[in-house]
């Protein structure tokens, strides 16, 4: 999906999303557990040249959100599209009435700081976050736990 424009589209993700969005995770080794469950309002994607090149939702448990999904395509990384989702979301977690936002990271856990998000220990989880697909299974033990109070 080569193009020399840098200009691209953030808009709420629709059902037809979906297989673009598995591609990209699934061509970044990201988990799609727990994925078809939540697809929907609470999910971004990135636009451009006619196709999706970035995605990213937020798990909506009560008056929490988990950030997953994050995802870029390799030929759009470094144009903004991974600065432009977190964004996105965390807007839409604020106009949701969402208190606190979490994620899980194996690789980008020095990224997210710039968003607000500090590390927590696993045990803080609320509930439906502990018990989502993403903490229970998706992502492994070792993974960075964090948290943003929106």
């Amino acid at each position: 999906m080569p193009t020399s424009t840098t200009t691209f589209t953030i808009r709420p993700a629709s059902p037809r999303d979906l297989d673009a969005v598995k591609s990209l995770l699934d061509a970044a080794h990201l988990p799609l557990d727990g994925l078809d469950e939540q697809f929907g309002e609470s999910y971004a994607v990135a636009e451009a040249a006619g196709g999706i090149v970035g995605a990213e939702g937020i798990e909506v448990y009560e008056r929490s959100g988990l950030l997953r999904s994050a995802v870029v395509h390799p030929d759009w990384r470094g144009r903004g599209v991974g600065d432009a989702l977190p964004r996105d979301r965390l807007q839409w977690a604020r106009r949701a009435g969402l208190e606190r936002v979490y994620l899980l990271t194996t690789t980008a856990e020095a990224y997210f700081p710039r968003f607000g998000f500090t590390r927590v220990e696993r045990s803080e989880a609320p509930s439906g976050i502990r018990e989502s697909r993403e903490f229970t299974s998706a992502c492994p033990a070792s993974a960075a736990f964090m948290v943003l109070k929106v």
